[in-house]
Parts: structure tokens; C-alpha cells; sequence
């Protein structure tokens, strides 16, 4: 069994959520990032969700 980490050199065509195909920058992203492949809509949301402070500012204050 192969235990070498490895890097993503390439990334899908297609966005992984709604399968829109990537420009250009957003295959650059994936690959640099190492993460999914995300149209800028769904990296948007990711990028949200993975901010606290962001999920902060949407919450109601009481």
C-alpha cells in the first residue's frame, strides 16, 4: 500500500456541486488550494461557513 502523501496537480473540469464547468481561476484555485472544485458561487458559500466571524455577522442580535 502507497502511504506517500500526495498533492492534487489536477483538478475536474466540473464544479463538484452543481457541475458548472470551471474557468480557468477556478481551476487554478482548486489546484493551488488542494481543495474541491468549486465554482466561485459554491467556494463563496464554503469560504462563509468555514469563517465564524462571517456565520456571526448573519445572526440577529438580541
Amino acid at each position: 500500500m502507497d502511504t506517500e502523501e500526495h498533492t492534487i496537480e489536477t483538478a475536474g473540469e466540473h464544479c463538484e456541486v452543481c457541475g458548472t464547468r470551471l474557468t480557468e481561476q477556478e481551476l487554478r484555485e482548486a489546484v493551488l488550494g488542494g481543495g474541491p472544485g468549486l465554482c466561485t458561487m459554491h467556494a463563496a458559500e464554503e469560504n462563509a461557513v468555514d469563517d465564524p466571524a462571517q456565520s456571526d455577522a448573519l445572526e440577529p442580535e438580541e
